[in-house]
């Protein structure tokens, strides 16, 4: 897999962070599953979940109907995620394994889905496994959470900066537009990317444990320097009190 911000894996930046990463990570909207099943046929068949995180999207794959197995490279991530699903009506099982070299026959699944990790892929050999496995006329959706720039989440991201620099955000704004490996790759028909609103609500206490959860800050950050983080966000808003 290629190296992020800062040059960590995944394997390693995300074992600390799985507990905050299933906690504190949102949820995707509704819209956009109902708008990927209405491409899929009925039934849906197999959909195999690349990089499965703490199985985050997973619950609203299950919940059309689908037959799920995924694959998570750090085992973290990989045991919240099986907790979470244990039980559910669909849920075939996921394996320690990376999108570069998938472990499932070819021509296998109807679907391949990808949330908020395709930028952790090394992208060319991800992206010829994933031809492999899908079946003919088979469906291909990569999905992130973008976050909307407003003056709020500047001033985080400069004091994340503060606290970590050198660290670059693996996810921005770039991510609305098709990856370009992918654009111009000749197993896939590419169409468009869509946008769905998204909104939530969250305390001050939990939008700090889903900033933990990104791997420039919480994986970044050594314990004196997440303490450090923290007073520093203690003091802002008490100044904004004042």
């Amino acid at each position: 897999m290629t190296r992020a911000a800062g040059g960590d894996r995944p394997t390693e930046v995300f074992g600390p962070l799985a507990e905050e990463y299933a906690r504190f990570r949102p949820s995707y909207p509704d819209d956009l599953f109902d708008a990927l099943f209405a491409r899929l046929v009925e039934p849906p068949g197999t959909v195999l979940e690349l990089g499965i995180g703490t199985g985050l999207a997973t619950g609203s794959l299950l919940a059309r109907g689908a037959r799920v197995a995924a694959l998570e490279p750090n085992r973290s991530m990989l045991a919240k995620a099986v907790a979470r699903l244990a039980g559910a009506e669909g849920w075939l099982g996921a394996m320690a394994a990376r999108a570069e070299s998938v472990p499932i026959g070819s021509a296998s699944v109807s679907c391949v889905t990808v949330a908020q990790a395709f930028h952790w892929f090394d992208p060319v050999p991800a992206l010829a496994e994933i031809a492999r496995v899908l079946e003919p006329g088979g469906l291909l959706a990569i999905v992130w959470n973008v976050e909307v720039l407003d003056a709020f989440t500047e001033e985080v991201f400069a004091l994340v900066t503060r606290h970590s620099p050198g660290r670059g955000r693996p996810v921005t704004p770039r991510m609305r537009s098709t990856p370009e490996q992918l654009a111009f790759h000749p197993a896939f028909l590419v169409e468009p990317p869509a946008e769905f609103p998204h909104e939530r609500r969250v305390s001050e206490d939990a939008y700090v444990g889903y900033a933990f959860s990104w791997s420039y800050c919480g994986g970044a950050l050594e314990a004196g320097r997440r303490a450090a983080f923290e007073r520093d966000r203690l003091r802002d808003r008490l100044l904004l009190g004042q």
